[in-house]
């Protein structure tokens, strides 16, 4: 009776990429200075991932506001650069 055999190549074609997905993951979720700097200020932090054409990188937009009413501010930032004030 022959056991199978496993070949080295099938089985580093799987692993490879699936422990790069498991080792980027935490990546994935880390917070920006913008965000972490905002929440220590008591702001609302929100941001968004937008690509102009299919193919080309994504563009990080993030906004965190302070304040409310007449007193509310909110600050963009574009790839972590400091966009307008917009408020008070």
């Amino acid at each position: 009776m022959k056991r199978p055999v496993f070949t080295a190549i099938p089985l580093a074609a799987f692993a490879v990429p699936a422990a790069a997905v498991i080792l980027a993951a935490p990546f994935a979720h880390a917070q920006t200075d913008v965000e972490d700097s905002c929440k220590n200020a008591g702001g609302q932090y929100t941001k968004s991932e937008v690509s102009a054409h299919f193919g080309q990188d994504a563009s990080l937009f993030e906004e965190c506001c302070t304040g409310t009413g007449p007193s509310r501010k909110c600050v963009d930032y574009k790839d972590g650069v400091q966009g307008p004030t917009y408020g008070g």
